[in-house]
């Protein structure tokens, strides 16, 4: 009998911990403190993903699972020009499209895409390469059609579509074609079955394609017929397993997965290049339809878009021996008493939330949580609420307040006491830094003011004013005295979506949010940071590297005029509160983790 040892020339170890290192895959050996044979197996699971910042469906896409890039698509009946990229952690915005467009059908990569056909406003022959920055008019269609079935996964040049929809079709589909060599479109063969597709039908490349499902008005609608694409001719090939009008593709032509038509639009199923098998359900549904925007240069690694019901539900499909947890939010200790525009100082598990208010005046209450329950502890001397701050649990600060005053405290840990009074009175205002070195930036005194002050832990002087005056920060500037970030604030003029760096001494324009609102948290440092929640209630998630913003997984509970733990960092960010009404959730981020997929082996 062949051993173990011979076939891969090493014996079975004993160990009493299961090893850390990826080139465990593959691997047997006996965890003696478990008592039992393991190893490390690739599996293939579905996880959530960031969501897009703007939802949307019939939109393009091309790219692959860390470069992919969605184009226009359809919002409450409105025709889009937004683009978005993914970079396999979340969305951020790019150049848009030159006019609104749906059904637009994508292929290429990132850096060398094409959106060709579409509705822009009407069903065109128009085409457009992209260039990762900037779009630019490429030689017309054949004809005036939209809903092509995309196959072009490498190159821009190396593309042949399926051609769902012209004016004599209309949802009757085609059997028709089209090439493109990076110059120009051509007809191509025939398909051997008529139908219309999703702008993501297909995979693979111009000479090694594959057009998945599709529809035919009338009934029966949506089909389980499959078809090969070979350089010259179409064959049939394996059928779905369940009947799919518009699917949501990525992959090549012997590994592609699929969303199919299950319970709720929530099934996945996996080509290997002549049949297809079922996978596990993806986890988010799509009751609405399959008009999804997808990504993903094979079967093992893509990720799907503009699920229901917020059209911006984002999935991951990968095949690794890692077990991928996905970014989340989970609830956190209730605040003892509900409050919104509550200043807020620490980190997650020692965090302090002061003043705020319940209805309309504001409250001294002060709070600290211990990583899972708050308690009472000594009130602030003076009631109030929208209140900058900054510091830690036992080193904390808050300055200025509601109606507008120039007070300062300063907390110990256990008790409150007097600090220098600012130079200009305010509420509203932005915090950072700490409880020598704080920081304080806009706010609102009957109108929004510019006047940004330091303290040194005795006394504030008036420093370098911002771009801009604006209020509603709610302790949402973050960083340091001398690397700090405003974003998501209520501006006197301006969008709500600016961002400003400052450097101790001079203020600059940085890359705008992809949602504009305010009265949201911040956590983090100037080139790392997380913005969450905001008064446009989406529940949205963004993050900042220092030159541009990203989206992440989304809250559950928290909205507008919350309390953030301003010294938390990106990735245990914690917000509480909020209102109106005064809530008293809280919620605690936790970033993406992978671990080895480990298995139990049977000895028999």
């Amino acid at each position: 009998m062949t051993t173990y040892k011979e076939i891969f020339g090493k014996p079975i170890k004993v160990v009493s911990s299961d090893p850390t290192d990826t080139g465990a895959e593959g691997q047997v050996w006996y965890n003696s403190t478990l008592g039992s044979f393991r190893s490390v197996v690739a599996g293939g699971a579905w996880s959530s993903a960031a969501p897009l910042g703007t939802g949307r469906y019939t939109s393009g896409s091309f790219g692959n699972q860390t470069a992919g890039v969605v184009v226009g698509g359809t919002a409450s009946g409105t025709k889009l020009s937004n683009v978005e990229h993914y970079n396999g952690t979340g969305f951020s915005s790019a150049t848009a499209f030159p006019a609104g467009i749906n059904s637009g059908s994508g292929a290429g990569t990132q850096t060398a895409g094409l959106i060709a056909g579409g509705n822009s406003p009407s069903r065109t022959n128009a085409a457009f390469k992209y260039d990762g920055s900037s779009w630019t008019a490429a030689n017309n269609l054949p004809g005036v059609m939209d809903n092509l079935a995309n196959c072009g996964t490498e190159t821009q040049s190396n593309v042949i579509m399926a051609v769902g929809r012209t004016p004599s079709s209309g949802n009757s589909g085609t059997t028709q074609s089209v090439t493109y060599d990076g110059t120009n479109f051509a007809s191509g063969p025939s398909t051997n079955t008529a139908r219309m597709f999703n702008t993501t039908s297909g995979a693979g490349t111009g000479t090694a394609g594959l057009i998945i499902g599709g529809f035919i008005d009338p009934s029966p609608n949506a089909m389980t017929n499959c078809e090969e694409y070979d350089g010259s001719s179409w064959t049939n090939t394996g059928s779905l397993n369940v009947a799919t009008g518009f699917a949501t593709a990525f992959g090549t032509q012997t590994n592609a997965v699929t969303q199919v038509n299950s319970p709720n639009y929530e099934g996945s199923e996996q080509y290997n290049g002549s049949t297809w098998a079922a996978l596990p359900n993806i986890g988010v549904t799509s009751p609405g339809g399959l008009y999804g925007s997808s990504a993903g240069a094979t079967g093992n690694a893509g990720w799907i878009s503009s699920m229901s019901p917020t059209l911006n539900k984002t999935a991951e499909w990968n095949f690794t021996a890692n077990t991928i947890t996905a970014a989340a939010w989970s609830a956190g200790g209730a605040l003892g008493t509900a409050r919104y525009l509550l200043a807020g100082f620490g980190g997650p598990t020692t965090t302090v939330a002061a003043g705020g208010t319940v209805t309309g005046p504001g409250i001294g209450n002060v709070e600290e949580y211990n990583g899972s329950s708050w308690s009472e502890e000594t009130d602030i001397s003076s009631a109030r609420k929208s209140v900058g701050s900054g510091g830690t649990l036992t080193a904390g600060i808050i300055f200025g307040g509601f109606p507008a005053v120039t007070t300062t405290e300063e907390y110990n840990g256990s008790s409150w006491t007097g600090g220098g009074a600012m130079n200009t009175a305010r509420g509203y205002n932005g915090g950072a830094g700490t409880q020598t070195a704080a920081l304080s930036m806009g706010g609102y005194t009957g109108s929004n003011v510019t006047n940004v002050e330091k303290y040194d832990g005795s006394s504030w002087t008036n420093s370098t004013a911002m771009p801009n005056g604006g209020r509603q920060f709610a302790t949402s500037g973050a960083g340091t005295q001398t690397a700090a970030l405003s974003a998501g604030v209520l501006y006197t003029s301006g969008a709500k979506s600016q961002t400003y760096e400052f450097d101790g001494s001079s203020w600059t324009t940085s890359g705008a949010m992809n949602i504009a609102r305010y009265g949201g948290g911040m956590a983090g440092t100037q080139s790392d940071m997380k913005y969450f929640a905001g008064d446009d209630n989406t529940k949205s998630v963004e993050n900042y590297d220092g030159t541009s913003w990203t989206t992440d997984a989304s809250l559950a509970t928290l909205n507008y005029n919350i309390g953030p733990a301003a010294a938390g960092t990106s990735t245990t960010a914690f917000g509480f509160g909020g209102g109106p009404p005064a809530i008293s959730n809280s919620e605690q981020y936790s970033a993406e983790t992978t671990s080895l997929n480990y298995k139990n082996i049977s000895s028999s």
